[in-house]
């Protein structure tokens, strides 16, 4: 190799001067030395006159209060980025309502080393492909939390208001491993962003992630400027024993001495030095469960927190704990740190922490975000889990709902001896640890005797699979073999699921969890993809699909650049006039639950529209774009009413694609006028905060 450094060679370095850094060590320290005790003279002075002129007074004392230490740590810290800086992302919609991805990486680490260097005499941007040797030590940076909140109308030209979130966590590792700083904070940014006439184009963006950046680097750095373990580390400089080959490297990766050392010199050294520390890889989930299983947290109810941690790497991870913290007092239910342990490699531990909940006097949204640490230096630093609950101070007298279990005698719209219904409602799982989907079954239940009545459709053509018989066996049997021997040009088929999804964090493809299936198998999965496809063969005259589902996303996937769940793959523009979908839940989250109504929301919501209370234009017949549009609309008024949060369902096609299917006659309309002064509260709203719908946009 012609590459021969000696090992004690200095490395040139850069300080925040911009001069090269001569490392003498001894005369700095007695400089700093001898500035102290100065400083520590005059104090002393000041305060005695203080005593003996108390009238005078001193005019030290009255000074602006400077910071503990602000010389500069007398190191040289080489700086590593973890995988999850190095190429950072973070997403937004654009002017045209596209995912647009902003790239991180380049002002995450160009920002990073220029804060650093205020702190240090000198740092090392190295990468990851070099040497530690010539550092006194490691700073590894790890990317947590990123968000970007910018809304924009479509192609509407003007200034909008935008933020960024960025979360960093720092830990700085010394020659030997010794963990002796560790932290974690976020930065924000804020500013206006500018659209251009008839443009999707957002700019300004890329300033307010650079301020959001700079923001965070800058306070961790503050942070570590004033850790006594890092300046007491720097204070016995002189007496480290030259390294052999680098202890502790933040990857895989284990740094070799320089090939011109001797064998000889490197049995001399204490065997401790040659110590080789490998980074712990770990990944966690976790499942968040209040007692009556409906995301709202009541007087007396308990709280369950399932934490599954794995390591996946060749080492043992020492001393895991899992730190809790949110807001809305639902961070104060568990404890700061669930301990996990030490964890060997290959190994999964999970721990099962059940409490009572302490409801506050006003009802509001609650929040609980957990973070992944370790004593082990980590690979990379798994993305924070956070949930959302609400929170009901006290138990009410709710007006109650009407019961959709008892179906209207007069229900049939139009009989149809050739329609298929295939409802399937999986709530329990073989695994024991997936979360419970309550109500799941009694969900596909209810709407087979619903849609079997409303077309008088004989039994012989329906299919029905609750719980244990949702096997994934029996989900590919349905539609590739059951359905294909009963469809022909006059079959109207109904699909209807309640359940658990998994969302691939890859491409956003939607995969249904069966009974026998769980988020760590994708081949115990059944892809929606597949059922689609299933069914685009089928010589079939209509469908119509619902969808009740709580969406999770895959294992270790990095929520921040999550793509949305794709609903539409599949659905080609020639089958709009044969297919419609009623989803209830187009996003990442768990879906509501009516407990009045003993139902999940959307379901709640689809059966009342079944009832007739659909008819959104009150011409006797409840069509498919009036019973969707009725669903969403209620879904997301009681989602923000009484959960203090969202649920959007979505409607395919939409709106203006000429879709026939959208007008397909489902139920008989029964959606009186209400009286003038009630109509404004009692209609549905298809969102959080805007007007009720417009009946003329129920239509292709």
């Amino acid at each position: 190799m012609e590459d021969k450094r000696a090992v004690n060679a200095p490395s040139p370095v850069v300080t925040h001067w911009g001069i090269r850094y001569n490392h003498n060590v001894k005369q700095r320290h007695a400089e700093q030395r001898q500035g102290r005790l100065q400083g520590l003279s005059l104090s002393m002075g000041c305060a005695i006159m203080a005593v003996v002129l108390s009238a005078a007074g001193c005019s030290t004392l009255t000074r602006e209060k400077q910071p503990i230490n602000s010389e500069p740590i007398p190191l040289t810290p080489a700086v590593w980025f973890s995988p999850s800086g190095t190429t950072a992302e973070i997403s937004y919609r654009n002017a045209c309502h596209e995912t647009v991805v902003l790239p991180m990486a380049d002002p995450l680490l160009a920002s990073v080393p220029n804060k650093l260097a205020e702190v240090f005499t000198g740092v090392m941007a190295k990468n990851q492909s070099e040497d530690f040797l010539g550092s006194d030590g490691v700073v590894e940076v790890g990317l947590g939390l990123r968000r970007l909140d910018v809304v924009v109308p479509k192609q509407v030209s003007g200034e909008y208001p935008a933020s960024a979130t960025v979360g960093l966590e720092m830990v700085f590792l010394a020659r030997d491993g010794t963990m002796l700083f560790s932290r974690k904070l976020e930065g924000t940014g804020q500013g206006t962003v500018a659209v251009s006439n008839q443009s999707c184009d957002v700019t300004g963006l890329e300033a307010i992630v650079e301020t959001a950046i700079g923001s965070v680097a800058e306070g961790l750095a503050q942070q570590m400027a004033q850790s006594v373990r890092i300046r007491e580390y720097a204070d016995q400089r002189d007496s480290w024993v030259p390294l052999v080959s680098h202890p502790v490297t933040p990857s895989d990766r284990v740094f070799n001495t320089d090939p011109s050392a001797s064998q000889d010199a490197m049995e001399e050294l204490p065997a401790t030095t040659a110590k080789m520390v490998e980074p712990a890889q770990l990944s966690f989930r976790a499942i968040l469960r209040d007692e009556s299983r409906n995301r709202v947290l009541e007087p007396d109810e308990s709280l369950t927190l399932d934490i599954e941690v794995k390591n996946e790497g060749p080492v043992e991870a020492d001393d895991v704990v899992v730190l809790v913290n949110g807001k809305g007092g639902v961070e104060q239910v568990f404890p700061a740190e669930v301990l996990v342990g030490s964890i060997q490699p290959g190994e999964i531990r999970r721990i099962s922490v059940t409490k009572r909940v302490t409801i506050p006097k006003t009802s509001l949204p609650g929040e609980l975000t957990l973070n992944l640490r370790a004593a082990s230096p980590m690979a990379s630093i798994p993305p924070p889990k956070v949930f959302s609950l609400g929170i009901q101070s006290k138990r009410g007298d709710v007006a109650s709902l009407p019961d959709v279990d008892r179906m209207p005698t007069v229900l049939g719209a139009t009989r149809r001896p050739n329609a298929v219904i295939i409802a399937i409602g999986v709530g329990t799982f073989d695994d024991e640890h997936m979360p419970v989907m309550k109500y799941a079954s009694h969900d596909a239940a209810v709407m087979a005797e619903y849609l079997r009545a409303i077309g008088a459709v004989p039994r012989e053509r329906m299919r029905i699979l609750l719980d244990r018989q949702g096997v994934r066996q029996e989900l590919k049997e349905t539609f590739e073999q059951w359905l294909p021997k009963r469809a022909d040009a006059e079959t109207v088929l109904y699909v209807f699921f309640s359940g658990r999804a998994v969302v691939d964090s890859r491409n956003g493809e939607v995969l249904l969890v069966p009974y026998d299936g769980t988020p760590f198998e994708p081949g115990h999965l059944y892809p929606l993809k597949r059922l689609q496809e299933a069914v685009s063969r089928l010589p079939i005259q209509r469908a119509i699909f619902m969808f009740d589902a709580s969406l999770d996303p895959s294992p270790g996937a990095d929520l921040t650049t999550m793509p949305l769940p794709d609903w539409t793959a599949g659905l080609e523009e020639q089958r709009k006039d044969a297919e419609m979908w009623m989803v209830g839940n187009r996003n990442l989250q768990e879906a509501h639950v009516s407990e009045q109504g003993k139902h999940g929301l959307f379901t709640y919501q689809l059966l009342r529209g079944l009832q007739g209370v659909a008819d959104l234009d009150r011409d006797g017949t409840v069509v498919a774009g009036e019973l969707c549009l009725y669903a969403r609309g209620e879904v997301a008024r009681v989602a923000r009413e009484q959960f203090g949060n969202k649920q959007d369902p979505l409607c395919l096609p939409p709106v203006g694609r000429g879709a026939m299917i959208r007008i397909h006659p489902i139920a008989k309309g029964n959606n009186p006028k209400p009286p003038p002064t009630a109509q404004q509260s009692e209609e549905p709203s298809t969102d959080l905060s805007g007007p009720a719908p417009s009946p003329m946009l129920v239509g292709p």
